[in-house]
């Protein structure tokens, strides 16, 4: 019996999106809209900064916008605590390929620990590789492994470059 619901889904799976790599402008448009901003004229870090480089790209037509405190006096100095650097981080993706070469029981313990530290759903995220690793939980990723008395260096399945909003 022909099943029109398993035909329509794999027609939607061939129609892949456009796998062209977008452009900083194209980023900075779509993050803009969302993201907090910096319009500080004085701040030292204003040229290197996501928060300030995106007032360019906030839509016109807004009557408000999230933007930073700039009486706060921690903005606007050398170690800002929201500076977001405005080149993009390479980071790992997927995490099923660290396993390959560990003892089953070395994995189990590693996996329920990650799993006990960024909940179920994070880590699959992060096993699956639909989630980077950002640079921090990379290097706990690697601790935990060298805890666990893991020696080999980890073998992620790929990385990927992106910004670190």
């Amino acid at each position: 019996m022909f099943n029109s619901n398993k035909m329509i889904t794999f027609v939607a799976d061939m129609k892949k999106k456009d796998q062209t790599p977008k452009t900083r402008e194209q980023i900075f448009a779509e993050k803009a809209d969302n993201y907090g901003i910096c319009y500080s004229a004085i701040c030292p870090l204003r040229e290197h900064c996501l928060h300030s480089l995106l007032t360019s790209y906030k839509p016109q037509d807004r009557l408000y916008t999230d933007c930073v405190n700039l009486n706060n006096p921690k903005m606007q100095r050398e170690g800002c605590p929201l500076f977001a650097k405005d080149e993009p981080v390479r980071m790992p993706i997927g995490l099923s390929t660290v396993y390959y070469d560990m003892p089953g029981r070395m994995e189990r313990a590693i996996k329920n620990h990650l799993i006990h530290v960024y909940s179920r759903k994070r880590y699959y995220e992060y096993h699956n590789g639909t989630r980077p690793m950002t640079p921090d939980v990379e290097r706990y990723v690697r601790q935990t492994l060298k805890a666990y008395g893991w020696t080999q260096a980890p073998q992620f399945a790929g990385y990927v470059e992106e910004f670190l909003w």
